[in-house]
């Protein structure tokens, strides 16, 4: 998951020249941001947010405010997010940590300010958490308008784990449509009657798959399927009695 979102970020020069924390500490923006001649309230606050009514296909709808509706646009983020990933700070204070989901802050009033790092604070290391199950089984998916060196559109990473045909857990984290990166993690608790409900699962499972296999022999023989055997004998009922009658 982690690769397939750096391989979709930027382009290959520049990737070859990023860095990690570089990465996460980019700027939140839109076109607006970008074009000093239009007004936008992270260069100068209090100037406006045109991209409300302006362009904002591939802008933010969570986390947003008044004051400013773009997105983070790192794919990396998304992923970290996703691992529950760790970044260590160093600054004037001393030294700190924070997940990865509290190193971005929501615009509010004030969107000059993108992250929640303190003056002269430092991203000194990202500690990713122990290899898992769940991270065996995830992927990073990116909708773009191009192939490459272009910003996510949506985007979204997820890691599950799957016990004898169950979800045991979820985490997902979804890039490009909020300020910050959003993940959520759902866990399926071992309740009492789970191995009874799986038994009860595979159970419907069988039959329906043997009714298919009955229906499919009887059509290559050329005769009706009967699903229910009490309405194909009520209507053999019928049959025989509406002979008697003529």
């Amino acid at each position: 998951m982690l690769s397939q979102a750096l391989l979709s970020g930027a382009s290959g020069q520049l990737r070859n020249a990023a860095t990690v924390g570089g990465n996460l500490l980019q700027r939140t923006r839109c076109v607006y941001f970008q074009d000093v001649t239009k007004p936008c309230n992270k260069r100068q606050p209090g100037s406006g947010c045109p991209a409300r009514e302006g362009s904002h296909r591939d802008l933010g709808i969570l986390g947003t405010s008044e004051a400013c509706i773009a997105t983070h646009p790192s794919d990396m983020a998304v992923a970290l997010a996703a691992v529950d990933a760790t970044v260590h700070l160093t600054g004037p204070g001393g030294e700190r940590t924070v997940r990865l989901e509290q190193l971005y802050r929501l615009p509010g009033d004030d969107p000059s300010r993108d992250t929640t790092l303190e003056h002269a604070e430092l991203i000194t290391a990202v500690q990713l958490p122990p290899p898992s199950a769940l991270y065996r089984s995830s992927r990073y998916r990116k909708v773009r308008d191009r192939a490459s060196f272009a910003f996510a559109v949506g985007s979204i990473a997820a890691a599950m784990v799957i016990d004898d045909g169950l979800v045991r857990e979820v985490r997902i984290a979804f890039g490009a449509v909020a300020p910050t990166t959003v993940a959520r993690t759902h866990r399926r608790g071992r309740a009492a009657g789970t191995a009874r409900r799986r038994r009860r699962l595979r159970g419907r499972d069988r039959r329906r798959a043997r009714a298919g296999r009955a229906a499919a022999r009887q059509r290559l023989q050329g005769r009706p399927h009967q699903a229910d055997g009490r309405r194909g004998a009520h209507r053999a009922r019928r049959g025989t009695t509406a002979g008697a009658g003529r």
